[in-house]
């Protein structure tokens, strides 16, 4: 008996596994392109600020573009540097 019961809780526990997995699945966000150029005094955080939302973490905004626009001193942008950074959509 205790056997069965437990091939029977083995047997429901999959399926709840993936219906929870399936439930909790979040999409990632779509983002959008934004093309800033730099001035004097910019930094890749004052930039990402202009053009973030509620939707967006800041830290981990600014990581992406650096990466994204290979950017090694975030404080030493040049003026007239173009700069890429993509943000999520605002629903």
């Amino acid at each position: 008996m205790k056997i069965k019961w437990r091939k029977l809780m083995a047997t429901l526990a999959i399926p709840a596994a993936i219906a929870a997995g399936v439930y909790f699945y979040e999409p990632p966000a779509e983002l959008i392109e934004y093309r800033a150029e730099a001035e004097q005094g910019d930094s890749v955080w004052s930039l990402c600020a202009k053009v973030s939302s509620d939707e967006d973490c800041m830290e981990e905004l600014v990581y992406r573009t650096m990466q994204e626009n290979h950017i090694e001193d975030p404080a030493n942008l040049q003026p007239g540097q173009l700069i890429v950074i993509h943000v999520k959509e605002v629903k």
